[in-house]
């Protein structure tokens, strides 16, 4: 992704996240979650970080979590 598309994706997340936090306020839970997934895809591609990748972290997240709460 070149330079320009970069910086044009990345302002466009502050104007995501307020409109979320207003669908919030609003008591529109789902619909704040959508536009939370959207601000996430596009995190996701300003930092190359494929679909594959991100479900080997989530894995290893929780395999951690589970294995840290059996300890409890």
């Amino acid at each position: 992704m070149d330079e320009f598309s970069s910086r044009r994706l990345r302002s466009v997340i502050p104007v995501l996240t307020e409109q979320r936090n207003v669908l919030d306020d609003t008591g529109l839970s789902f619909a704040a979650h959508l536009v939370d997934l959207a601000i996430t895809q596009l995190r996701l591609s300003l930092h190359d970080i494929s679909e594959d990748e991100l479900s080997e972290f989530s894995s290893r997240v929780t395999l951690e979590r589970v294995g840290s709460k059996s300890l409890d």
